[in-house]
């Protein structure tokens, strides 16, 4: 890193590059990372995280459920959207970043239990404007068609309204763990649990970082999501997500911006409906390239 003197002291560098490594975790939010010991190393002191994020509550829909849907069967795209907050040294107020999931997945229903069995298409990163560089989800992770698989129910709530609840799924990119709920993420490149997701033949999962600071870090991310939501049409669903994630970073480049990343304080954002799900039914057949060709038909921007 280049010095900096007069637009930007040392501090706030530092403190910008913590805000923005949430990036890592470009297809979640975050669960708020362990504090380092004073004077440790970069990703030297793993979140120690053990997830567990129970069964979601509230619904977030855009318009009333419509009761005349009893049955999901068929070919849907998933967006998942999980919103996170921020905390970095010198800077007053949060960035408010949102990373958002693109799933093709086949919808089985046998009454009231539903499985869901598809693959990612895409990951989109929607940073903060007032970021003063951009997080890049990279094309080989951007692309990487990661395998997913959740069960849950299509059944009536208290209220006797038909509800869809996905419990906690959990998932890791950039490491093969044990106990993926509760083992700390890797901080070693070396580590042998360390795998290359994005086959980009680099340990773990790169995500790009472009403006005030430019390079590439390499990381360990695991998220955890649970869905809950209505029928609001015939071909769409919406509703809630429970969205948390923890990262650590195993190398950057250049090499000195791991060591920024202890600086950062992240944690899902506590406003209601940040995070939320739709998804969207699709002709049978359909596959990715497609997808990414009509996500703005499928999931428009909101309004003014």
């Amino acid at each position: 890193m280049t010095h900096t003197s007069g637009f930007l002291s040392q501090a706030r560098v530092l403190g910008f590059v913590a805000g923005i490594l949430t990036g890592c975790s470009s297809s979640g939010g975050s669960v708020p990372d362990a504090a380092p010991e004073p004077g440790a190393d970069a990703g030297s002191e793993p979140a120690n995280v053990c997830v567990d994020i129970g069964a979601p509550v509230p619904l977030c829909p855009s318009s009333p459920a419509l009761a005349s849907v009893t049955d999901l069967s068929g070919t849907w795209v998933l967006e998942t959207i999980g919103a996170q907050t921020v905390t970095a040294p010198t800077y007053s107020n949060p960035f408010r970043l949102k990373s958002l999931g693109v799933i093709l997945v086949d919808v089985v229903q046998n009454a009231a239990d539903v499985t869901l069995t598809g693959h990612y298409c895409d990951r989109i990163q929607n940073d903060d404007v007032n970021n003063p560089a951009t997080v890049i989800v990279l094309d080989p992770w951007r692309l990487t068609p990661s395998l997913v698989q959740r069960s849950g129910t299509f059944a009536p709530d208290e209220s006797g309204q038909l509800t869809l609840t996905l419990p906690s799924l959990i998932e890791v990119a950039g490491a093969d763990l044990a106990d993926p709920v509760c083992d700390a993420l890797p901080t070693d490149p070396n580590d042998p649990r360390v795998v290359d997701t994005d086959g980009d033949k680099y340990p773990g999962i790169s995500v790009g970082l472009r403006g005030l600071i430019t390079g590439i870090i390499r990381c360990v991310q695991r998220q955890a999501t649970a869905l809950h939501g209505v029928a609001v049409a015939a071909d769409r669903v919406e509703g809630w997500m429970i969205y948390e994630s923890d990262q650590s970073v195993l190398a950057s480049d250049p090499a000195n911006i791991k060591s920024l990343y202890s600086m950062s304080k992240s944690s899902a954002d506590p406003t209601a409906c940040s995070s939320s799900f739709v998804m969207v039914k699709v002709a049978a057949g359909v596959d990715c390239d497609w997808v990414r060709s009509n996500e703005a038909m499928l999931f428009p921007p909101p309004g003014p």
